[in-house]
């Protein structure tokens, strides 16, 4: 059980990172963005690909970029946001691109970036790597910073106002558009942070980035759409029960298994554990 509550915390924290900016962004702009996953993926490669030459300064290079592509996929679904399925069919194409510029560029092999600190400490007798207790905590402030950020700057409450009504937002003088490009931004350096920890304890390859939408999408489904604080517990309890099976039936299952969990969730109730009608 140490275990499980340790090692899932860290999965957990960072599948939060991921989520929580897809939620951001469909709670403000009401919009499914397929390419959420490309900014997790983006961040992790280049940060790999530039660790050699520029060291740990690659890593926020990396998610200065992230976050730069996440401007550019704003731009590209500017003229057609209020259209949802063109929103779909063009942030799938945008992933769809970048996977195969990825498979171009790196074929088919996994990376991983070095750990900033070696070692390993024993926590209730489960050994844990410095490399994970760092993620866990990176992730932890991220979550509380954007918590801040939402609740007590101005930036912020416009955010929160916009996800509210953005016909109301605009007639109380708030410019829409910038906070769409903010939330845009903010959504992409998240799942940025996400990809670059995930990358220091996991190896990632090209296929990562839908394989990582797969979960954030479960995860927003699952603690309710548009509810950032349902889709931080989500993740955190889609974290332990990821670990459990990995323990137990092995890593091979352990999709097959939060995904059963999230159909069992929903079936009893269907608005996810904090959506409202």
């Amino acid at each position: 059980m140490w275990e499980v509550l340790i090692i899932g915390t860290v999965i957990g924290g960072i599948w939060a990172l991921v989520a929580s900016g897809f939620s951001l962004t469909f709670g403000v702009a009401r919009i499914f963005n397929f390419a959420h996953g490309t900014y997790f993926a983006i961040a992790a490669y280049l940060a790999a690909a530039l660790y050699p030459t520029l060291g740990y300064f690659s890593i926020f290079l990396a998610i200065f970029a992230a976050g730069i592509f996440g401007l550019v996929v704003n731009v590209l679904i500017k003229p057609i946001r209020d259209r949802e399925i063109m929103v779909i069919l063009l942030t799938l194409s945008v992933a769809l691109s970048v996977e195969q510029i990825l498979l171009i560029i790196f074929q088919d092999t996994s990376i991983s970036i070095p750990p900033v600190i070696n070692g390993v400490v024993e926590i209730a007798g489960v050994p844990v790597t410095y490399t994970r207790i760092i993620a866990l905590i990176i992730a932890l402030l991220c979550l509380a910073a954007l918590e801040i950020f939402i609740g007590k700057t101005r930036l912020g409450r416009e955010i929160n106002a916009t996800s509210q009504s953005s016909e109301a937002a605009m007639m109380v003088g708030i410019d829409v558009e910038k906070v769409y490009s903010s939330t845009m931004l903010i959504s992409a350096i998240l799942a940025g942070i996400g990809g670059v920890l995930y990358a220091q304890i996991y190896s990632v390859n090209p296929e990562t980035a839908f394989r990582i939408l797969i979960f954030a999408f479960a995860v927003v489904i699952l603690g309710g759409l548009g509810s950032i604080k349902g889709s931080i517990i989500a993740a955190f309890l889609i974290g332990y029960v990821q670990t459990f099976v990995s323990i137990v039936l092995g890593s091979r299952w352990s999709e097959v298994a939060v995904i059963a969990v999230i159909i069992a969730i929903l079936i009893v109730r269907p608005r996810g554990l904090f959506g409202v009608e």
